[in-house]
């Protein structure tokens, strides 16, 4: 009897708490929200006021009705198409090499990571949780923008009207009350999108790992696709990642500089350039993670 009450008196084996599994993942989405959100208004900002800038062109012209790329903008799939062309393209690329150097060079330059190799050795899932994060908050700046660009559309629709040509042949080509394009064609166009954005943050990782430091890592993981952005006019166009980054995404010609920021390429060969993205994101993320497992890490005192 009295060994039943000793043993009630016990206590109960200490387990993980509720909710543990998930707060490391919790605490790097606290790391990155706040400059996810100025990168992300930042984005929202740029392609709104060009798309508002296009919009007073062609209003000038009395042209704003009979140009269909911009009477997309006016609905909420055609400014999701955009928004998801856009972080696919170069504005994309900026967010994701700023917010991933703030992320992993950050921790690397403010001695973090070694706190984190402390109470996590595999190396991998580090990595993982940093580019899962990432990934999230573009495609949360992705929404944001389309957000946005739809509302300033609205807004120059409303203050400026588009207007009936004064040519009969040209109101035959009038859109006004353009539908845009269905959420059939949008949901695989931001599938797509995000394919690429995950491809964008292991390239910037990698960065990152090797430069441990922020600016550098935000430099060096946007400008060599940058400055190579022309090659794409050239012969050698096949061997770089922007042409099949735009065989991938389909971009379409009348939209370059107003939808995305990006060079177009021919149509067709989607399975061929998933297959070379999918590549270059698993080499940039093996690259990153033998960078990163071979940083020195605290160990306990014994």
């Amino acid at each position: 009897m009295a060994d039943s009450r000793a043993t009630a008196h016990l206590p109960e084996p200490v387990g993980r708490p509720p909710g543990s599994r998930w707060a490391p993942l919790r605490a790097e989405l606290r790391t990155g929200a706040l400059p996810a959100l100025v990168l992300a208004f930042a984005v929202a900002a740029v392609v709104s006021a060009r798309a508002a800038m296009l919009h007073g062109e062609a209003y000038a012209r009395g042209t704003a009705g009979t140009d269909a790329t911009l009477a997309s903008l006016h609905t909420v799939t055609g400014a999701v198409n955009s928004a998801a062309l856009h972080h696919a393209s170069l504005l994309g690329l900026f967010f994701v090499a700023s917010l991933t150097a703030v992320m992993v060079a950050g921790a690397l330059e403010g001695g973090v990571w070694a706190l984190l190799r402390l109470h996590e050795n595999r190396v991998w899932l580090l990595v993982a949780r940093k580019l899962t994060v990432v990934t999230a908050l573009a495609g949360g700046s992705l929404l944001l923008t389309a957000a946005v660009l739809w509302t300033v559309m609205w807004a120059c629709r409303a203050m400026q009207p588009p207007v009936a040509p004064p040519s009969r042949e040209a109101a035959a080509g009038l859109v006004v009350d353009a539908s845009g394009p269905g959420w059939e064609e949008v949901a695989p166009t931001v599938a797509a999108a995000l394919l690429v954005l995950v491809v964008f943050a292991a390239s910037s990782a990698l960065a990152a790992a090797a430069t441990r430091a922020v600016i550098p890592a935000a430099v060096l993981g946007a400008a060599p696709l940058t400055v190579t952005l022309p090659l794409v006019t050239t012969e050698v166009r096949t061997w770089t990642p922007h042409y099949w980054i735009a065989r991938w995404m389909e971009f379409p010609d009348g939209g370059q500089w107003q939808l995305y920021w990006w060079s177009s390429a021919p149509s067709g060969g989607t399975a061929v350039a998933a297959g070379i993205l999918v590549s270059l994101g698993v080499l940039a993320t093996g690259a990153a993670w033998r960078v990163l497992r071979a940083e020195r890490s605290l160990t306990p005192r014994t």
